[in-house]
């Protein structure tokens, strides 16, 4: 039988716009500041509906007019949420998108899209046809008949409930025919629909049981008791009247034919390019097949020394191919080598045992390029080599270029700068539990496709570094800095095992007691850790004030429970319980798990990620250990230096002010610095005119100092110190006019910023803000507070990072045992011997100190312990 699909595109667009909209969710959207969320969930869910197969489909569309629903009930629809600017911007995108896969669309002005479907269903059916219908309309189920099923999406494509005239029966007991009558009887509150008022599912259901036909239910109306037949006598006008409204027309005045349902071709070439404007690259990956660009370029595998020795000279490109992200523990896939020329592959067995090659990589005289230094360089150190001297690195190049490259993979990288010559990693290698080596040839010519990327993208790149004034930041900070985080990665830190357990066992016994106590408060067992059951159990059981319920249930987010404190004791065990699981589960289990047989951690900078230049880590992340808390500052004891050595901390004293203090050039703010006073006593003595600063005063100087930098608003400065906006804001202006130079500042650097779609560190490195061209307020806003912050954040980055280097030059140079093994904030971490220690106290905290000349004194203090906890 032939098949005809029609898509109700309106309800799978705000579908597919509301998936990817929930509450705290960042919208995706492009680096120009395009939203793309909606346009990425609805592809999603087309691409499962519409198949290769499919050869006949429409999606029909409704219009802005008001309908003829409308001319009969005025207040049809009434009360629905005006649709979001962000999804209204990608309805042009979504459409575009249709079009170009060959579907037919479809929309009249005074019809709805279930107007269409309906229409266009039955014409189809009469014609021989048997119609899908998607949407995650109920209304829709009214057409089910033996040639029609109506497919209704649950979430999104993954839960689909499929309706034919049996399994409607089975599901409602009634007949597609009744599902009117239902409608009408019930009304729908999302479209303003009355119904009639107090009778819901079930009572509507039992009605058409009974009597079949709205109009059978009316017409026994006398017969029925009690307070429902009252209600139907009042409102049989409101049932006919909803009856009217609910009614698909199934014989619309519309031009659209059969013959107009045909689909017609994909145009290839226009989606990828349309996927890659808009930065979908997950998409182009689909699109593309691991044989669609082998160039008319040649590599040839080396398998012996001899061989290998030959084409062995400087300035090559070396990719490593290693089989997961966390090069500690992974695999080597092979290696790629070109000198631009002619292309290499190397195995994984030869490359880890070739004399010639460790000779090669370790030698210190030849220059190397490659992507992603750290990495190869910890990964060699597993295997007992060293891969020295690189000069070139391509992901740091493009890092530093645009910062909001680093997160992504090695395609999508090459592919900003328009190299195209290579495919996407997931789809030689495929993802997930699915993710393996594919044939030979194909992942041979893959890993050394990477390698000529690299060096055919050095020199592009490099002149747009110079171009940018960054070639510094690449020579003399970045590659060098990859090789202090490589030694720091493989060396590692040690674990107090016995302190693991202690803490283990007691997070366990106090979270079972806390679970015993939040029961006994709640009156029934439930699942603590369930928001859905937490949020039942506050809000219907113990009916405690709450926000609106949504279709996950009712929030119950830190915020909400703060909150609630002073209406029940429970709160506070809950609050409790959140804080030990978090630091059970996230420190206690997440270090066991990432637990090396030497007893140590081995965690994994991410030195090309954050916008700002900071570096973060994982597996485990060293730097969110909790330190508001003693039982979070606790989960530090567990970090110990080896046998008869110390652990060394220094950290730098409030270095984002004594950088704005420099950049904004803020005299008052200087003199102070350099004059060793308390920069927050001095504030409250000039905005409040005082001498003698009391706690109060110097906590809200405190806030305003700091939050200043992330351009702090009236309303959360109000927040911060109990005032009320009005109060907070004329604060600020005191502030502001106290130092007159950060309002100069602000003002410039977002003019800036807005002239140069980028702001700069005092070591130039760039970080670009497409959010200030966005057409949506919000946005626009973020992008001025970052165009505040991202250069003071960004050159407290730039300030440790030449700290670590200089650190670990001076550690090389002067052949000390002392070494770096962490680096958190704003801090560095050393393991130092007895010997050494005199020292390191002395050497440390001078080489952080002079890192980088500013007008502002960079202050460092300095702690040694026997274990992290005590480095105060």
């Amino acid at each position: 039988m032939k098949k005809m699909i029609l898509i109700d595109g309106n309800s799978i667009m705000f579908r597919a716009y509301y998936a990817t909209a929930y509450p705290g969710a960042k919208l995706m959207q492009t680096g120009q500041g395009i939203y793309t969320n909606a346009l990425f969930a609805f592809v999603g869910m087309f691409e499962k509906i519409i198949t290769e197969d499919t050869t006949n489909a429409l999606v029909a569309f409704d219009t802005k007019e008001p309908t003829k629903r409308h001319e009969v009930y005025k207040e049809y629809k009434a009360g629905r949420i005006k649709m979001p600017e962000e999804l209204a911007m990608q309805i042009p995108l979504i459409n575009q998108y249709i079009e170009l896969t060959g579907v037919p669309i479809y929309s009249k002005a005074g019809y709805e899209a279930d107007d269409i479907i309906g229409t266009m269903a039955k014409r189809c059916a009469k014609d021989g046809y048997h119609v899908e219908i998607y949407s995650s309309d109920r209304d829709l189920l009214q057409l089910v008949d033996d040639r029609i099923t109506v497919n209704l999406l649950k979430k999104g494509m993954r839960e689909v409930a499929r309706f034919d005239p049996k399994t409607l029966f089975e599901t409602y007991q009634l007949t597609h025919e009744q599902m009117i009558d239902l409608k009408a009887l019930m009304g729908d509150t999302s479209d303003n629909i009355p119904g009639i008022p107090g009778v819901g599912e079930k009572t509507a259901v039992k009605l058409l049981q009974e009597y079949e036909t709205l109009e059978n239910v009316l017409e026994h109306k006398d017969e029925i008791k009690g307070k429902l037949g009252e209600r139907i006598k009042e409102h049989e006008e409101l049932a006919k009247l909803s009856k009217q409204l609910v009614t698909i027309d199934v014989d619309a005045d519309i031009e659209c034919q059969i013959s107009d349902l045909e689909k017609g071709e994909v145009k290839t070439s226009e989606l990828i390019t349309f996927f890659q404007n808009l930065e979908l690259h997950v998409f182009v990956k689909k699109m593309e097949e691991p044989t669609a660009k082998m160039e008319s370029w040649e590599y040839k595998v080396i398998e012996d020394e001899h061989e290998l020795g030959k084409i062995l000279k400087p300035e090559l490109a070396i990719h490593f191919e290693l089989s997961d992200y966390n090069y500690h523990k992974a695999e080597l896939w092979g290696v790629g080598i070109t000198d631009g020329k002619h292309h290499y592959f190397l195995s994984p067995d030869f490359a880890l045992t070739s004399i010639n090659f460790q000779m090669y990589l370790s030698d210190e005289s030849i220059k190397k390029f490659t992507y992603d230094y750290k990495a190869a360089k910890v990964f060699l150190l597993w295997q007992n080599m060293e891969f020295n001297n690189v000069v070139f690195d391509l992901l740091l190049s493009a890092y530093l270029i645009n910062s909001h490259l680093g997160k992504e993979e090695f395609k999508r990288i090459v592919s900003n700068f328009d190299y195209e010559d290579i495919l996407y990693d997931d789809v030689i290698y495929g993802k997930g539990a699915k993710k393996g080596l594919p044939e030979k040839e194909i992942y041979e010519r893959h890993i050394a496709s990477k390698a000529k990327a690299i060096f055919e993208l050095r020199d592009p790149l490099l002149k747009q570094l110079k171009e940018q004034e960054q070639l510094h930041l690449l020579n003399d900070l970045e590659i060098p800095l990859s090789e202090v985080l490589a030694e720091m990665e493989y060396s590692g830190l040690l674990v107090d095992q016995n302190e693991l357990k202690i803490q283990g066992k007691d997070l366990k016994e106090r979270l079972e007691t806390l679970e015993k106590e939040i029961h006994e408060l709640a009156g029934i067992t439930f699942n603590v850790s369930s928001p859905k059951q937490l949020g039942e159990i506050l809000f219907e059981k113990l009916e405690l004030p709450h926000g609106k319920k949504t279709k996950t249930g009712y929030s119950t987010n830190v915020e909400v429970l703060n909150d609630l404190q002073k209406h029940h004791p429970i709160i506070e065990k809950i609050l409790d319980y959140r804080q030990l699981s978090k630091l059970h589960s996230t420190y206690i289990e997440g270090v066991r798990q990432n637990l090396f047989e030497d007893g140590k951690v081995h965690t994994i900078y991410m030195q090309a990620l954050t916008t700002t230049g900071r570096l973060s880590s994982l597996d485990p992340n060293l730097q969110n250990i909790p330190i508001r808390t003693e039982e979070g500052r606790k989960i530090r004891k567990l970090f110990i230096p080896e046998e008869n050595k110390y652990l060394l901390g220094s950290d730098y004293s409030q270095i984002e002010l004594r950088v704005l203090a420099d950049m904004a050039n803020v005299k008052g703010l200087i003199e102070a610095f350099n004059h060793h006073e308390d920069i927050h006593t001095k504030t409250a003595q000039e905005v409040f005119h005082v001498d003698e600063v009391n706690s109060e005063q110097r906590r809200a100087a405190k806030a305003v100092n700091f939050g200043i930098i992330y351009g702090i608003g009236a309303w959360s400065l109000s927040e911060d110190i109990n005032v009320t906006p009005k109060e907070a804001q004329a604060f600020i202006d005191q502030y502001l006019s106290i130092y007159p130079e950060i309002k100069d500042y602000m003002e410039n650097i977002v003019n800036f910023a807005k002239e140069n779609k980028y702001v700069e560190t005092i070591m130039k490195r760039r970080r670009y803000i497409p959010e200030l061209e966005s057409p949506v307020y919000t946005q626009r806003s973020f992008g001025e507070r970052t165009a505040l912050n991202a250069p003071i954040q960004g050159s407290a980055a730039d300030i440790l990072k030449k700290a670590m280097v200089d650190l670990y030059q001076y550690l090389k140079k002067n052949k000390k045992q002392s070494k770096l093994i962490l680096q958190v904030h704003d801090e560095l971490i050393l393991e130092v011997p007895e010997s050494e220690l005199e020292e390191m106290k002395e050497v440390v905290p001078k080489m952080m100190s002079k890192a980088i000349q500013l007008k502002v004194e960079l202050e460092t203090s300095c702690d040694v312990g026997t274990n992290w906890y005590e480095l105060k």
